[in-house]
């Protein structure tokens, strides 16, 4: 794992380790600690619009087989769909035609990836075209069958998230309502078929810390660290406000990242706000908008305003969420181009 991994796990960890979550709210409370961040942050969100260095997530799907409940799926108004093929060729091209560079392309968002039936064709479309990008997928992981391992694994796929969330299988039907043996035979069958094909494909695990699981978290972690490349601790999350979740973060706010550097697609064209937008708030689509445009729009850069020179902790949809609860690790560890003055001075 590496130093930001670490640390990430650390701040979601943090609600049960207290000395933890207390040592980073010191640090995240200093004022000249956070002055840096933030000029750190503005000279990282220059560098990223210069170079247009921006994440894509493009969800292929709303179509979900789980009813997890940390998550808004259950009750969300959108279609549920599988992405068409003319929408996915439309903003391939406009990717292209912006000549956005992306850094990652997460196929996922609202939904379940392996219900889309194309998923490996447009992973290998993807990563001939941006060879340097890295594709990842979140998958629950329910849906694969040896077949569908072997077409992942055979694509380029770079990175799978699995979303497991519980060390029993009683937990496990309770936050997910999925079978929790045949998931797990799926992750072990992954890995023996990752292992023979001598793939490079990383496999991190997901825990989503609530209620329900939270006395699992260390049976969890002596399961699967010896087998996967990454466990990721996340605290569930209340998006927005639309879900009643329990263990708030404490109240250092940081500006999100994502919110400056990750472009949302939803299934039907329109573009989402950020990762935790399950309604897509925005209001314009792909269809009829430059990407660029869309993201540079007056409803981010008001936001993005807030983030980085208000308070954070006045907005609803930001306040509760761990794109805000970093306590600038992420910005700290992020590639920052050298200031001009230590470029001169090296020269």
């Amino acid at each position: 794992m590496t130093l930001g991994e670490v640390s990430r796990n650390l701040v979601e960890l943090g609600r049960y380790h207290r000395l933890f979550d207390r040592a980073y709210d010191a640090i995240g409370r200093i004022p000249a600690y956070r002055r840096m961040i933030i000029r750190r942050a503005r000279r990282r969100i220059d560098y990223v619009q210069r170079e247009r260095n921006y994440g894509l997530m493009i969800e292929l799907s709303t179509v979900c087989n789980a009813r997890c409940v940390f998550c808004p799926h259950p009750t969300m108004e959108r279609e549920k769909r599988i992405m068409d093929e003319d929408l996915f060729e439309l903003i391939v091209k406009r990717v292209l035609e912006e000549k956005i560079k992306p850094t990652v392309i997460d196929l996922f968002h609202e939904g379940e990836p392996l219900a889309d039936r194309r998923l490996p064709e447009r992973i290998k479309r993807l990563k001939a075209l941006f060879p340097s990008s890295k594709v990842r997928i979140y998958s629950n992981f329910a849906l694969a069958s040896p077949e569908k391992i072997d077409e992942l694994l055979d694509s380029g796929l770079d990175t799978i998230l699995i979303s497991l969330n519980a060390a029993t299988k009683e937990s496990h039907r309770e936050i997910m309502g999925l079978d929790f043996e045949k998931t797990v035979r799926n992750v072990e069958m992954l890995l023996e078929k990752r292992k023979a094909k001598k793939s490079s494909l990383h496999v991190t695990l997901s825990f989503v810390i609530c209620e329900q699981n939270r006395s699992e978290v260390n049976e969890f972690s002596r399961t699967w660290k010896r087998k996967v490349n990454r466990i990721n601790f996340q605290r569930a999350i209340d998006w927005g406000g639309a879900l009643p979740v329990k263990g708030a973060y404490l109240d250092s706010h940081y500006p999100c990242m994502d919110l400056f550097e990750r472009i949302v697609f939803l299934s039907n064209g329109d573009f989402g706000f950020c990762c935790t937008d399950p309604s897509g708030i925005v209001g314009t689509n792909v269809r009829d908008t430059p990407i660029l445009s869309a993201f540079n729009s007056k409803i981010f850069e008001e936001m993005r305003k807030v983030h980085l020179e208000g308070d954070i902790s006045q907005l609803q949809m930001c306040r509760n969420c761990f794109g805000v609860h970093t306590f600038g690790t992420n910005w700290l560890l992020a590639e920052v181009p050298r200031s001009k003055f230590i470029e001169k001075a090296t020269k």
